[in-house]
């Protein structure tokens, strides 16, 4: 008896310490605005896109209380209706689709007991899925990952942003986010690469459920 109520207590003290975690599932969606710039000698362009995200994201305690990491995975789609492209591509509507690998560090501060605050920072994994270009004048459609933005630069799918962001935690239940994100590698991955540069980055406010 004396080890069944020792190992009661025993458990019973984990989840006291754990309680911040007690939701560690978060499904969360955001919306914002995606900036492609295309860093070109005399005649830079930045293409602006709107949509938002769709993902979930598992956060795992490392120091009881405060600190957890927490990876995920989400979904994003993001669209223009009237973006000037570089290299006399004129204007045309523009759309991309992604995959995102968010690996954060969260740390959990609490203001009440119904309310924390979150203040996260990492590193996020971007596979690109589509980038649809439909130019206004001629029709034509085409996709950028394809090498459309001329022969001598090639659009990479790849990209790493580094970013982070803050967050209110209301009744270990919803969750409100803002979130800045910029995109470390040059998408350029042709030979005009040390000289034509492209940078994505990305701002973003959220809304999710814990579970």
């Amino acid at each position: 008896m004396k080890k069944i109520l020792t190992t009661i207590l025993a458990a019973s003290m984990m989840l006291a310490g754990t309680s911040v975690f007690a939701q560690n599932i978060a499904v969360e969606a955001g919306f914002g605005l995606s900036s492609t710039k295309f860093d070109i000698p005399l005649l830079p362009k930045t293409a602006d896109l709107y949509g938002g995200t769709l993902g979930i994201s598992y956060e795992i305690p490392l120091v009881d209380n405060t600190i957890g990491f927490a990876p995920g995975i989400q979904f994003g789609y993001f669209t223009g209706g009237n973006v000037n492209l570089p290299f006399d591509l004129g204007s045309a509507s523009f759309s991309e689709s992604y995959l995102a690998v968010p690996l954060d560090l969260n740390l959990h501060f609490a203001l009440s007991e119904d309310m924390k605050v979150l203040v996260f920072a990492g590193p996020t994994v971007d596979f690109g899925l589509t980038s649809r270009v439909k130019q206004k004048e001629s029709g034509a459609e085409y996709d950028i990952y394809d090498g459309a933005l001329k022969d001598l630069t090639k659009y990479t799918r790849y990209d790493v942003l580094v970013g982070g962001g803050l967050g209110l935690d209301v009744m270990d239940a919803v969750r409100f986010t803002v979130r800045y994100d910029y995109g470390v590698i040059n998408r350029n991955s042709g030979s005009t690469s040390s000289l034509i540069k492209i940078h994505s980055s990305q701002l973003k406010l959220g809304v999710g459920f814990l579970f």
